[in-house]
């Protein structure tokens, strides 16, 4: 064999060498595995992507149905109350269900009572009362109270023995006073009429009323409490008693509804527990019954 042809066997044989080496190395890349773990994620991708839908439709059925709840007047927790070591009643119970001694207090109102359901809610916890509810109605006056069924509802759902009344605040300007007695007339007709011991809360007004408080303590006698003569710190808005201001005021409040018979809180409460009364049904005009 010549020395020619030898050579030309030889470059035939690298090249073949070459071929093979360049198909292992391509092999060894595994591309089909990588266009697998694309087709994966991918594919998570798109199950993240429905999970995501799947939680927005969740959170927004919750919304939807917390709304209605809440419509309905069902966002009061009475259900909740295993864990809680404030008194407690059973849902439905009734007066004769109710242990001796132990009051059934409902506490009614408008917005001052972001600040008084707390010591309420302690101070019935430490004289052995029950506390059914807290029920603040957002902008309401003696006109919404005192024209609708309102306290009427509150009054056969809760069958409190005794109701703290917290009102006045939005009525410092008005000037009908004729026809706001009234009002204030029908709410203690309304009382009365379910056998229920009341203690009126008169407005911790901010400022000079045009007549209003004194048509409350005219109309209501002695179960009026004239919160406007104290002199009480004022939250952020300059309008509603603080935090700290509210528990004074209820300081104040307790050792006259004591005092009058009506409701025994002889037991001051020196210092409030973190609010754990979740029994709060929250309501605005629109809300109304």
């Amino acid at each position: 064999m010549s020395s020619e042809s030898s050579s030309r066997i030889r470059i035939v044989g690298v090249g073949l060498l070459l071929v093979f080496a360049l198909f292992f190395t391509l092999g060894s890349l595994k591309t089909p595995l990588t266009i697998e773990l694309k087709k994966v994620n991918i594919a998570n991708l798109n199950k993240l992507t429905k999970i995501k839908k799947v939680d927005k439709k969740m959170e927004a059925s919750k919304k939807l149905i917390a709304d209605s709840l809440r419509k309905q007047f069902l966002v009061d927790s009475l259900f909740n109350v295993e864990n809680q070591k404030y008194l407690s009643l059973t849902p439905g119970s009734t007066p004769e269900d109710t242990p001796d001694g132990v009051e059934r207090v409902l506490l009614l109102g408008d917005s001052q009572l972001e600040g008084l359901r707390n010591p309420v809610s302690a101070y019935c916890a430490k004289n052995g009362h029950a506390l059914l509810a807290s029920i603040i109605y957002y902008g309401s006056s003696t006109k919404q109270w005192g024209s609708k069924d309102t306290l009427e509802y509150f009054l056969k759902v809760y069958k409190p023995s005794v109701v703290l009344f917290a009102i006045g605040l939005n009525e410092l300007f008005v000037n009908d006073l004729d026809q706001r007695g009234l009002y204030i007339r029908k709410i203690i007709q309304t009382l009365e009429a379910y056998n229920v011991r009341y203690f009126w809360i008169g407005p911790a007004a901010w400022t000079k009323d045009k007549g209003i408080i004194a048509k409350m303590q005219e109309e209501v006698g002695e179960h009026f409490y004239a919160s406007h003569e104290l002199n009480l710190e004022r939250a952020a808005d300059g309008r509603h008693p603080s935090k700290k201001a509210a528990k004074l005021w209820f300081d104040k409040v307790a050792i006259s509804c004591t005092q009058k018979g009506i409701l025994d809180l002889s037991k001051k409460v020196d210092t409030l527990p973190p609010l754990k009364f979740k029994r709060t049904i929250l309501m605005n005009i629109s809300d109304d019954l």
